[in-house]
């Protein structure tokens, strides 16, 4: 009888004890945690600042993530490493042209992020921007598989997504004039709230993605914002207009005669520009915030802001754009706030747009399929001590392939916690110690021991080619001598 009770005690006792475990490590909130996305398009560090509500009401609220980076550095890749969490080499989509074409043709989307959380029960959402060429082959109607809800611009129709666009709506094709009130970053407003609103109203749970278009080209503002930030000027580093760039690469070089000059004054145009449209994107983050409070449903959401790719606006003489391996181009905003994280925290491990899927999994408990190649950054979030990557693989172009869009610009690289290493198409190299170089003037490629060379090229092609579990082996495990 003694011994019944003493098992009894200590079975009791083992459950007391899991069920600690379980609080304080994982179950940070109820079942079924909802989950939002907030992606803009070519958003750079630089307007982070102007965006006055978001870095109040999420990274006041959350935390801010100061390494996380896009490892191929365009809209398309980036979005389909989002919803993978594969390197783009594993997804098959390097550059944006053709872009979604060949990801539905691949197949990509039928095991992708919405997938999986709708089998789990969730309502899945996305609002605004998809992939680069959507829908293109797939018919105007089309909806990709997961998503309950749908309301994707249709990108056949040139360069329109501020005005006179067109959305394919839960399979209606539905056009957008130049009126205010279809000012495309409102309208996505307005859907999300609702979309919230349904939701809570019948207890599921959901994953919301709101794919903005700002700040991207053309830079069209809200009529409301369209006077405001004359007077911005835009957040010059010692690589703006870098006096000498003889150690840059062909492609840079290449690339910085070929808008003709760009100046002081071309730089605080476009950041003036870039950041009127991001206002509406301020009122749209505070907006859903006041949705999920007004339902309940905040302390069980996560919020999460940042952005598809950075932007260069001047540094290495180089005109407006992205696509290269500079800080300024791979380096986005990230900020996140939910459940169990500190407010005010920050995380300064190397994370990526490869490691959201898997962390998004990992929040609502699903199950990865073995094709991930990133990591869930959960355990950083809760203050875990644990064994970090050390390196990521940044990536461009296809680079074998004849006719690619890009000429000699495909690389392929190595951004370290220390250092930055590149090797391009054309077989030029570039290496910054961004300790002692942060701004990436000097290239020290040239300068590099044979045998560190070796070592450099030997850990990035394995990474170049890596998939899943080896991948997150190699970013552990770089070569010795490599990383302090």
């Amino acid at each position: 009888m003694q011994k019944k009770i003493v098992g009894a005690l200590a079975a009791l006792l083992l459950l007391v004890a899991v069920g600690a475990y379980l609080t304080t490590n994982t179950r940070l909130f109820k079942d079924s945690p909802n989950i939002v996305i907030i992606l803009t398009d070519d958003m750079d560090d630089a307007l982070m600042p102007v965006m006055e509500k978001t870095n109040r009401i999420i990274g006041d609220e959350g935390a801010t993530f100061t390494n996380f980076f896009i490892t191929t550095p365009a809209c398309c890749p980036s979005r389909t490493s989002i919803l993978r969490g594969q390197y783009s080499h594993n997804t098959g989509i390097l550059e944006n042209s053709p872009g979604f074409p060949l990801f539905y043709r691949l197949e990509r989307e039928k095991d992708a992020l919405p997938v999986w959380l709708n089998k789990a029960g969730y309502q899945t959402a996305m609002f605004g921007k998809y992939m680069n060429n959507y829908p293109v082959p797939a018919g105007w109607e089309y909806i990709p598989p997961g998503w309950t809800d749908w309301a994707a611009f249709i990108g056949v129709t040139g360069n329109r997504f501020y005005y006179d666009y067109t959305l394919n709506d839960n399979g209606t094709v539905v056009e957008y004039g130049d009126s205010p009130e279809d000012y495309s970053t409102d309208v996505i407003r307005k859907k999300s709230v609702q979309f919230i609103d349904k939701n809570a109203a019948d207890g599921t749970p959901f994953l919301l993605f709101i794919s903005v278009y700002a700040p991207h080209g053309p830079n069209t503002p809200a009529p409301r914002h369209q006077d405001l930030f004359h007077d911005l000027t835009y957040p010059q580093k010692p690589s703006f207009a870098e006096e000498d760039i003889s150690d840059k690469p062909e492609i840079v070089r290449a690339l910085t005669e070929s808008g003709g000059t760009f100046d002081e004054y071309d730089a605080n145009a476009f950041f003036q520009a870039r950041a009127r449209t991001m206002l509406a994107v301020d009122e749209l983050v505070e907006d859903v915030v006041r949705t999920l409070e007004r339902n309940g449903q905040l302390e069980n959401t996560y919020i999460i802001f940042t952005s598809d790719n950075g932007f260069h606006l001047g540094e290495h003489r180089l005109p407006s754009g992205k696509a290269l391996p500079y800080e300024e181009d791979i380096r986005v905003p990230f900020l996140i706030r939910g459940p169990g994280i500190a407010p005010g925290s920050q995380v300064t491990q190397l994370t990526a747009n490869i490691d959201l899927a898997p962390t998004i999994a990992d929040i609502v408990s699903v199950r990865t399929p073995a094709f991930v190649d990133g990591r869930s950054f959960l355990p950083l979030l809760q203050g875990a001590d644990v064994n970090w990557r050390k390196g990521l693989l940044i990536e461009f172009g296809y680079m074998e392939t004849e006719g690619s869009a890009i000429g000699a610009g495909g690389f392929r690289g190595i951004r370290a916690e220390t250092f930055v290493f590149v090797e391009y198409e054309n077989g030029e190299l570039e290496y910054y110690d961004l300790v002692a170089d942060p701004y990436q003037l000097e290239n020290m490629a040239g300068r590099l021991s044979a045998p560190t060379l070796a070592l450099l090229r030997e850990w990035l092609d394995q990474l170049r080619e890596c998939e899943a579990n080896t991948c997150r082996e190699l970013e552990q495990t770089p070569p010795a001598g490599i990383v302090d």
